[in-house]
C-alpha cells in the first residue's frame, strides 16, 4: 500500500517528462487505486476483536535505551483513514488527468500527487510518533510544492511559502511533544506509549505540555484558530490539490492525532476542554 504510489512518483518524477500524458496520468491514478483495492481487502479481512496488526519492517535505531522500529500499526482508525486517503484520492488523481491536461507541467502534477499519498500513507499508517513525524513533514513539503505549483505567479508563491512556514510552529509543537513523550515513557511506539499513560499524573503538568504541544501540531495542519491564516491563501494551488490536500486528507491529519494519543490527552482534561472550545 505505501510502496505503490512511492513506485508512482519515482517513475513519472524520473521517465515522466518523455512520456505521453495519458500514461503518466494513468500511471498516478492506477497506483493509488490498487492502494486503495488492497485496503479494502484488509478491511474486510480485519479480525472481528479489532486487535492492531503490527507489521516491523527494520530495527531503525536504538538510543538512551529507547528502540524505534520502522513498522506500521494497522487498526480501525488507520484502515479507516487508508481508505479515505486512496479512495479519495484515486478519484481526485482520475479528475486531475483532464483538469490539467493543457498544463506544461502535468508530470510534475502527478508526480507530486503521488508522493502526497505516500507521506500521507505514512503518517496514518507508521506504528509510532517518529514515523507520523516523518509522513507529517512530507505532506507539509507536498502542499508547499502544490500551493506554488504555478510559481511564475509571484502571489501564488508567496502563498506557499506562508503555508510552510506556518505549518513550522505548528511541527516544532508536535517535535517537542514527540521528545517529551520518548523521555517521560521511554518509548515511541503506539502501544507501549498507550500502556504507560496510567503513570502519569492526571491533570499533571507535565502531561498537560505534552497533550498541549502535540495539539499545537494538530492546530497547525488542520488549520485551526489561530494557525488558520495559511488556508485561505493555500487556494492558489490548483483546484484539485484544494480538494486532495486541503479538504480531504491532510487537513484531517490533525484530527488522526487526537484520535491517536486520545491514550495520553484523556489524562489532562483541561486540555480536552481547551481542545473542544478550539474546534468549535
Amino acid at each position: 500500500i505505501v510502496l505503490l504510489p512511492l513506485i508512482g512518483f519515482v517513475i513519472n518524477g524520473l521517465f515522466g517528462k518523455r512520456l505521453p500524458k495519458a500514461l503518466v496520468g494513468g500511471l498516478a491514478t492506477l497506483v493509488v487505486f490498487a492502494a486503495f483495492l488492497i485496503s479494502v481487502s484488509i478491511f474486510i479481512g480485519f479480525p472481528a476483536d479489532g486487535t492492531p496488526v503490527i507489521v516491523k519492517a527494520f530495527e531503525w535505531f536504538t538510543i538512551g535505551g529507547i528502540q524505534v522500529n520502522f513498522g506500521f500499526q494497522i487498526d480501525q482508525l488507520s484502515l479507516m483513514m487508508m481508505m479515505i486517503i486512496t479512495g479519495i484520492g484515486s478519484l481526485i488523481h482520475l479528475y486531475s488527468i483532464g483538469y490539467m491536461s493543457h498544463d506544461k507541467g502535468f508530470y510534475k502534477f502527478f508526480t507530486y500527487l503521488n508522493l502526497f499519498i505516500f507521506s500521507m500513507l505514512l503518517l496514518v499508517m507508521g506504528s509510532n510518533y517518529l514515523i507520523l513525524f516523518i509522513g507529517w513533514e512530507g505532506v507539509g513539503l507536498c502542499s508547499y510544492l502544490l500551493i506554488g505549483f504555478w510559481y511564475e505567479n509571484k502571489e501564488y508563491g508567496k502563498a506557499a511559502r506562508k503555508a510552510f512556514i506556518m505549518n513550522r510552529i505548528g511541527d516544532l509543537g508536535l517535535l517537542i511533544g514527540i521528545f517529551l513523550i520518548a523521555t517521560q515513557t521511554n518509548a515511541l511506539d503506539y502501544l507501549s506509549v498507550a500502556q504507560n499513560a496510567s503513570k502519569f499524573e492526571f491533570d499533571g503538568v507535565v502531561i498537560m505540555f505534552i497533550t498541549l504541544s502535540l495539539f499545537i501540531g494538530a492546530m497547525g495542519k488542520s488549520a485551526q484558530i489561530p494557525l488558520f491564516t495559511w488556508l485561505p491563501d493555500a487556494m492558489a494551488g490548483p483546484t484539485p490539490v484544494s480538494a486532495l490536500i486541503h479538504a480531504a486528507t491532510m487537513v484531517t491529519a490533525g484530527v488522526y492525532l487526537c484520535c491517536r494519543m486520545f491514550s495520553v490527552i484523556e489524562m489532562a482534561p483541561e486540555v480536552m476542554q481547551f481542545i473542544s472550545i478550539t474546534g468549535a
